[in-house]
């Protein structure tokens, strides 16, 4: 049974309908990805969701309408809706990577980001050299310096580190490149489950400036050289861990 939402009379009537509306997106797209509704299988109807949920049939057809546009479902005339399989997730939408993460997939889930990672990350970094304006190598000074500042906090470290790679990103140019900074949050949130960064920071921040020392240089072919070496060591130290772990 899928536990029943509860409105919070403190909040405006909108606001209310707002977050039931993704609250239940929410709670059916987790259950999905963690496989409590299997491809193929019909989801109840319009009204039996609702009631189990505790929200109006609107709520349920809008949330259908959000799981729809995140490949989790399909709705079919005569059929009803359809959970598809995970092949045809959207798994660059923040909400699906974010449910994917807690499903708890973490070494596979890990390994493929990393994959993209240094598919496409080297590439940004050397488009980044060629049109990072002056206010993006700025921002990307001070994410290098607060990750200086950070050496013994975990936690502060990894937002600096992840406002750095999506810096880069912005700073390529390429509109098509700025989903993948949810790729690279969710990388280094389940990165930080399953590996143990505080002896690798000191080594890390290095790479860091590497590519940073290049983009500033307007250097494309050494600020991609600097970021597949960051990431070939990112991935070097999360296999290795994941293979102690197992």
């Amino acid at each position: 049974m899928i536990k029943k939402i509860q409105e919070t009379e403190s909040f405006g009537r909108a606001y209310r309908q707002r977050n039931l509306h993704s609250q239940v997106v929410r709670e059916i797209g987790s259950r999905i990805v963690r496989g409590f509704f299997k491809p193929h299988d019909v989801l109840p109807d319009e009204g039996s969701m609702g009631n189990q949920l505790g929200v109006s049939r609107t709520v349920v057809r809008e949330a259908i309408k959000v799981l729809s546009a995140k490949g989790l479902v399909e709705t079919r005339t005569r059929r009803g809706t359809l959970i598809l399989s995970d092949s045809s997730w959207n798994r660059l939408d923040p909400d699906v990577l974010s449910w994917i993460e807690e499903a708890g997939h973490d070494a596979q889930f890990l390994q493929q980001l990393t994959e993209m990672r240094r598919i496409v990350e080297p590439a940004a970094a050397s488009l980044a050299a060629e049109r990072a304006s002056q206010a993006e190598i700025a921002a990307l000074d001070e994410a290098c310096a607060a990750m200086q500042a950070n050496l013994n906090d975990e936690q502060a470290y990894a937002d600096a580190d992840t406002n750095f790679h999506c810096v880069i990103l912005e700073a390529s140019g390429n509109e098509f490149l700025k989903p993948v900074t949810h790729v690279i949050r969710a990388a280094l949130r389940t990165s930080l489950k399953v590996t143990n960064p505080t002896a690798h920071i000191a080594q890390s921040l290095p790479l860091h400036l590497e590519v940073l020392t290049a983009i500033r240089k307007r250097d494309p072919q050494a600020a991609a050289s600097a970021m597949q070496r960051h990431l070939e060591y990112t991935w070097n130290r999360i296999q290795k861990e994941l293979d102690a772990n197992r």
